[in-house]
């Protein structure tokens, strides 16, 4: 869960229940006012990763697009001259090629509808930004897209206006978006917000165009990210605050896991998804980010101090990336042939994953799928998480391989911690 206080900032965090996911799932109903029910809504995903994830390549040049972090001595993408690269191996980080341009999307959607008479769009549901812009009627050649599409047209809309700005998105392999503004009614999980500023596409690069998996997308990050010009937009989360729209200030999500449902909400808290207290964590959002300290991780029961670490939370990112230190200790050897530093020395070591190793051609670690991965947690404030078995591998590598979900941050000095540990159990105290 996501909480905007007003003095201090937080994101919280619970355990999860060990029953069904459907179980604590409540379809949306209308009262006798019209307002939709505000509890939990189904986090939906799209078609096209209705029954798999992304691939691992495409989801690992993502998040170097996202951050434009330089390789490090694990990472096998990296930003370099505006452009996402594959470098050519564990020991040799010259330029391989560079990563051609796929859909930038997310695994994840939420329906949204803007205008009136009200058109559903299904929009990525992204932590990581903070711009809520869509298919638009004004983009060049857009009746071809309309089978794959929710297009929104102002011009159908009585309560469209048009405001003044601009907008744009790029991204380091010069994919991008960016369009005008105009301000309609929107609601998302029964909040209505009568005013909210859209971002219509006027242009969207091939990378946009080829991806057939939303209708744009919902930013839920701090408003200093939002891209309109000359003056940023409210976001919708400022607009349901300030406007009194919601109880709480705060949205939460659970994400989807194989064939079960996830939820979200706006300005509501459901107690019965969880038996455990909520955990409440300081947010730094300085740069805009939902960002939280996480100072040690765990591998088994041998814990290991990661001291002034930090990480972002970020729903628009698949993969757990950490520094190389620790994913040298996960997949690679002993940890105490690493610069991490165990809490106590009276537990042994923990063992690596035996048969782990660097794959070249896929730019990451591996693992045989016959061997038993041991438990990994990482520490958000003063709790750990553990990264759940079913998350922990990512994809086949062939040869009776697998790709794991833990990877190298690059050069970066700050963790992106992805769906890949945002699924997570919470597993004890620091």
């Amino acid at each position: 869960m996501f909480q905007y206080p007003v003095d201090v900032d937080y994101a919280q965090s619970v355990e999860e229940y060990p029953v069904s996911e459907a179980a604590y799932y409540y379809p949306p109903e209308v009262d006798a006012s019209g307002m939709s029910d505000r509890r939990l809504h189904r986090l939906a995903r799209p078609d096209v990763y209705r029954h798999q994830r992304p691939s691992f390549y495409s989801v690992y040049a993502r998040a170097a697009r996202r951050y434009g972090f330089e390789s490090g001595a694990y990472a096998g993408f990296a930003m370099r001259n505006n452009v996402v690269v594959k470098v050519a191996g564990l020991y040799d980080k010259s330029t391989d090629h560079e990563v051609p341009t796929e859909g930038v999307q997310n695994e994840y959607v939420v329906p949204v509808t803007i205008g009136n008479p009200g058109v559903t769009l299904n929009l990525d549901f992204d932590t990581g930004s903070s711009d809520l812009w869509v298919w638009s009627s004004e983009l060049a050649g857009v009746s071809q897209y309309t089978d794959t599409h929710t297009i929104y047209d102002p011009r159908m809309s009585e309560t469209a206006q048009r405001v003044y700005g601009t907008w744009n998105i790029s991204y380091g392999d010069g994919s991008s978006a960016s369009g005008d503004v105009y301000t309609d009614m929107v609601t998302v999980a029964g909040v209505t917000m009568p005013s909210q500023a859209v971002e219509c596409s006027r242009s969207l690069s091939s990378a946009f165009l080829q991806d057939g998996g939303n209708d744009g997308l919902l930013g839920l990050a701090w408003p200093i990210l939002n891209t309109v010009t000359p003056q940023p937009v409210k976001t919708p989360m400022e607009n349901m605050m300030e406007q009194g729209l919601i109880e709480h200030p705060l949205f939460t999500v659970k994400l989807t896991r194989g064939h079960n449902p996830g939820f979200y909400s706006f300005g509501y808290i459901d107690y019965n998804v969880t038996p455990h207290a909520i955990t409440y964590t300081p947010v730094d959002n300085s740069q805009g980010f939902w960002q939280v300290s996480s100072r040690s991780f765990a591998i088994g029961s041998q814990t290991f101090d990661r001291r002034g670490n930090t990480a972002i939370l970020d729903t628009g990112t698949s993969l757990c990336l950490v520094d190389d230190d620790t994913v040298r200790a996960i997949y690679g050897e002993f940890p105490c042939r690493s610069k991490l530093e165990p809490h106590s020395t009276s537990i042994p070591l923990a063992d690596s994953i035996e048969g782990a190793t660097y794959d070249d051609q896929h730019g990451g670690w591996k693992y045989p799928s016959d061997v038993s991965v041991p438990n990994v947690a990482f520490a958000v404030g003063d709790k750990y998480y553990t990264i759940h078995p079913d998350d922990f591998g990512f994809g086949s590598a062939g040869d009776g391989y697998i790709l794991g979900g833990i990877q190298s941050r690059g050069d970066m000095n700050y963790d992106i911690f992805g769906d890949v540990f945002l699924k997570s159990p919470r597993n004890r105290n620091l």
